[in-house]
């Protein structure tokens, strides 16, 4: 015979006092993997958005501490011009160039810096492109209207002209071809400016207008 439980006082202690049962699992009740919270109006797979999250933050700390780290990218500038310089500059990731003071060569204006050398010309954008790793810039430039030469017949003629229309050269390119005077009783010698004979084949080192002298022996 079972015994039954009883209280201090003698009387039994009532079944419904006994340990519940837990109840079964209903296994047609699906468990509840989505929630709204902050992730919108929508149900979203909360562990999918809080993976995510966390690998974007990640990357932002990886970002940050690799940018302050990174002591920067060295950007060059190439003037296309023998001894004439211009101070590389010190970038880092996401920052801007500034942009440097125009290089002096006579007979030609800068028309920008291009990240290709010419004849492939492509400018860069001082106030909008930001540095992303190291390259050189490569100077692009426009000949001027030209560099003004006249001529000093010194008794000759062209064409039995006494006088000859100017003509235009370029800074640091040959003058090209020149009048040829003539003189009755001597011979031509050539061209001369500041003691030197100039011929087609000389590049122009003279930055301003000048004179260019027949010369006769």
């Amino acid at each position: 015979m079972q015994n039954t439980p009883e209280t201090p006082s003698g009387k039994p202690i009532p079944e419904a006092m006994d340990a519940q049962p837990v109840p079964a699992e209903n296994p047609m009740i699906k468990k509840r993997w989505f929630g709204r919270g902050i992730y919108g109006s929508k149900d979203v797979p909360i562990r999918v958005l809080d993976a995510c999250i966390g690998v974007m933050i990640a990357a932002a700390v990886i970002l940050m501490l690799w940018g302050a780290m990174h002591p920067g990218f060295s950007i060059k500038f190439d003037t296309g011009i023998q001894d004439v310089t211009v101070e590389a500059q010190k970038v880092k990731h996401g920052e801007k160039l500034t942009e440097p003071q125009a290089p002096l060569r006579p007979g030609y204006t800068l028309v920008g810096w291009s990240t290709t050398p010419e004849p492939d010309v492509n400018l860069w954008n001082f106030t909008a492109n930001a540095v992303e790793n190291e390259f050189t810039l490569y100077a692009v430039w426009q000949p001027d209207d030209g560099i003004v030469v006249k001529f000093d017949l010194n008794g000759g003629t062209v064409d039995g002209r006494t006088e000859v229309d100017p003509i235009r050269v370029t800074f640091g390119e040959a003058y090209g071809e020149l009048p040829t005077p003539a003189r009755e009783g001597a011979e031509f010698a050539g061209w001369q400016y500041s003691d030197k004979i100039i011929t087609a084949e000389t590049p122009v080192l003279m930055t301003g207008e000048h004179i260019l002298t027949a010369t006769w022996k």
